[in-house]
């Protein structure tokens, strides 16, 4: 038998996607978005040690606004779905001007 590994960012990320994966067969749809902007958040904190991924200034600015904003879903439904439908926007918009950057810039 293996010894458990006690640092191990991906099958940690894996755990966690697969988890909320059940849990969101039985919650309200407003967890599994919850669960899911938790996961994004998860994995750029991880993509940071990872070897050729790069995690940048919007991708961390991105995982600041979801730690601030992820909890709104309980007490301020509708100032969680402004919050997220306004970073979906920023996303898009950064994807958009990603698509046109020249790689390697």
């Amino acid at each position: 038998m293996s010894e458990a590994k006690h640092d191990d960012p991906l099958f940690e990320f894996i755990l966690y996607l697969v988890t909320s994966a059940r849990l969101s067969l039985d919650e309200k749809a407003i967890y599994g978005s919850f669960r899911l902007i938790e996961g994004a958040s998860r994995l750029i904190e991880a993509a940071e040690d990872v070897p050729g991924l790069e995690t940048d200034d919007f991708l961390r600015s991105a995982r600041d606004s979801i730690d601030q904003n992820k909890a709104r879903m309980m007490l301020d439904k509708g100032g969680y779905r402004r919050w997220l439908t306004d970073l979906a926007s920023e996303m898009a918009s950064e994807a958009v001007r990603r698509s046109f950057e020249p790689r390697g810039s």
